[in-house]
Parts: structure tokens; sequence; C-alpha cells
């Protein structure tokens, strides 16, 4: 494919079920995105699970020995929650 037409595209010629990807993240970032696929389908896990993995990063630095139920209070998650991310440190 000739990669100077890239620098032609333009949102119409995007099908219109990845225009919204266009508008979030940008057509230079979605032509980047279409040349890492390569006709492929991509899965993005839901943000929720990111945000899991990064609060149980957080409370097992944040661990101090005694705080289980600060930590538990901080992060919305019950007592027993906590104990066993912090179980994984051992």
């Amino acid at each position: 494919m000739d990669n100077n037409l890239l620098e032609f595209v333009v949102e119409a010629d995007i099908p219109e079920s990845y225009q919204p990807v266009v508008s979030l993240i940008g057509m230079e970032n979605f032509l980047k995105l279409c040349r890492y696929a390569m006709g492929d389908e991509l899965y993005f896990p839901m943000q929720e699970s990111i945000l899991r993995n990064t609060r149980k990063r957080l409370i097992t630095q944040e661990y101090t020995g005694d705080n289980v139920i600060e930590l538990s209070r901080k992060y919305n998650l019950t007592q027993t929650r906590v104990r066993g991310i912090i179980k994984d440190l051992k």
C-alpha cells in the first residue's frame, strides 16, 4: 500500500463503525493502530480489570503489617479481600 496516501486520509474514508475510535484517539493514532493490528481483531480489556491490578499493586506497596482496616476503607474493599491480596505477598 502506498504510504504517501496516508496523509490524504480523512474521517469519511474510515468505515462508520470505526469513526468513534478516530474521534477518541485521532486519525494519526488510528492509522498507527491499523498498521499494528494488520487486519486482526484486537481485544481491549475493560478499564476495571486494569484498575483492579493497579489497586492490588498499591495495596501491596502500602501494606505496613497492621493497616488492613485503613486499606479496606481507602480502596472500598472488605478487610477479607485486602487480606487476600496481602496473602499473595507471602
